[in-house]
């Protein structure tokens, strides 16, 4: 990807209230972050995806993939370690969007119990997110599900 397509795919966010700065945190998140995760993405296309899996959270999460709903979440994660890289007016111009996505994702899951942890060590957990199960899922209640989705989701059709 050009830096010319990083920069187009960034001019989505209200362009008229960007510099050239704030462009080159958006490239330079994108390319730090690109050899931790599997795809090299924009900070547009990782809220996108964010979005997204919030919404399939939001609808009920098939069972058939329990086990990579943590995979799932590396979206969130991208976005965690890219905040410090972006200039402060592109967080500013976003921050509200992240949070009301994860405002959703809260009420869209619940908190696991992992053994170990107690639930005020879980709470003080930076990648919070991490440490969440959907509520609603489809699917085959015969489908084995992590043990620390309990108690477990109710299931939809």
């Amino acid at each position: 990807m050009t830096k010319r397509e990083l920069f187009c795919k960034a001019a989505d966010m209200e362009s008229e209230w960007l510099d050239s700065g704030d462009y080159a945190s958006v490239l330079q998140a994108t390319q730090l972050l690109s050899s931790r995760y599997l795809h090299d993405m924009t900070l547009n296309a990782r809220m996108e995806a964010w979005a997204e899996f919030v919404a399939d959270v939001e609808e009920g999460f098939d069972t058939m993939w329990a086990w990579e709903f943590d995979n799932d979440t590396a979206h969130r994660d991208w976005l965690h370690e890219a905040w410090p890289i972006l200039t402060e007016r592109v967080c500013q111009l976003r921050q509200s969007e992240l949070d009301a996505l994860d405002e959703r994702f809260r009420m869209a899951t619940a908190p696991i119990k992992p053994l170990g942890m107690s639930p005020s060590a879980i709470a003080q957990q930076a990648r919070w997110w991490r440490f969440r199960y959907p509520r609603l899922v489809t699917g085959s209640p015969a489908e084995e599900l992590p043990p620390t989705w309990f108690p477990v989701p109710t299931y939809i059709d």
